[in-house]
């Protein structure tokens, strides 16, 4: 991993490289902002916390969690350096703060190459596009960072969250020894090849077939 001798400059460079904050539109129309988490999120974190569903709250936090985050669980959100620990959330901009709606964060593994991801989003505002663009940008960060995988773990029941990280590029490995949980990764290579810049003579091809189709031949 091409984790930086200083810190604060490995998080300057890949706040940088992903171009933060951004500023995206849901599917809805909704305007949102990417950003990564800062240590005035905790309040911002509670009140997700306690919006989430017991459903969603478990497959992100762990089963049994009461609705309210804990203080030292709120420590631990907030609490990352952005090297080893980056994570990232999506905002809504409100009169005087922001509203929490969506969060992605990566802890990198001891052998320095992979990284074990979460991510949750609220449950109101699930469908519109938003855990699309908090991976996409948790996989750009790990590129960046050098890291070659980012691995995860889905309970098996879960056919919706299984099928969203297949789409982004995810294999599913063997179940565990109690077969509840997926670990599925992926590879933090660019999902999609650039396309090659074409060559003069194709663009000179397609020039004159449209000469020919403008003048009817």
């Amino acid at each position: 991993m091409n984790v930086n001798t200083c810190p604060a400059a490995a998080i300057a460079a890949t706040r940088r490289a992903v171009g933060l904050p951004r500023h995206v539109r849901l599917r809805n129309g909704a305007p949102a902002q990417l950003r990564a988490v800062r240590s005035d999120d905790a309040k911002r974190f509670g009140a997700f916390f306690a919006r989430l569903s017991a459903a969603s709250r478990g497959e992100r936090f762990g089963r049994g969690l009461e609705a309210a985050c804990s203080p030292a669980m709120l420590v631990d959100l907030v609490n990352v350096d952005g090297v080893r620990h980056v994570a990232f959330v999506a905002t809504l901009r409100l009169d005087h703060d922001e509203e929490l709606i969506g969060e992605a964060r990566y802890d990198v593994a001891a052998d320095g190459d992979s990284a074990e991801l979460a991510l949750v989003v609220a449950d109101s505002w699930q469908g519109q596009g938003l855990a699309d663009q908090l991976l996409d940008l948790l996989l750009e960060a790990a590129r960046h960072a050098g890291l070659r995988r980012l691995v995860c773990e889905v309970p098996a029941s879960n056919r919706r969250a299984i099928r969203f990280m297949q789409r982004m590029g995810f294999v599913a490995g063997a179940p565990g020894a109690d077969r509840l949980v997926l670990r599925m990764e992926r590879s933090v290579a660019s999902r999609v090849p650039p396309a090659p810049a074409p060559r003069a003579v194709d663009m000179l091809r397609r020039w004159l077939n449209n000469q020919f189709f403008q003048f009817g031949f």
